[in-house]
């Protein structure tokens, strides 16, 4: 099979765009989904217990 020479940048570029994408998803299964997870919960608890409360949602008025 005879493939003209342009053509194999071409299939070059797509061969290396398959495989960066196969590698990128495995890595990116591999990372937890939230790595700080129990330290934000335990700084969360903290604030809590310091009193802080979240911002009020501003009151809107209701045009007729």
């Amino acid at each position: 099979m005879y493939i003209e020479k342009r053509w194999y940048l071409l299939l070059a570029v797509a061969v290396s765009a398959a495989v960066g994408a196969t590698v990128a998803s495995k890595l990116r299964r591999r990372q937890p989904a939230n790595e700080h997870r129990p330290e934000q919960a335990d700084h969360l608890k903290s604030w809590e217990n310091e009193g802080g409360n979240l911002a009020p949602i501003a009151a809107t008025s209701v045009l007729p």
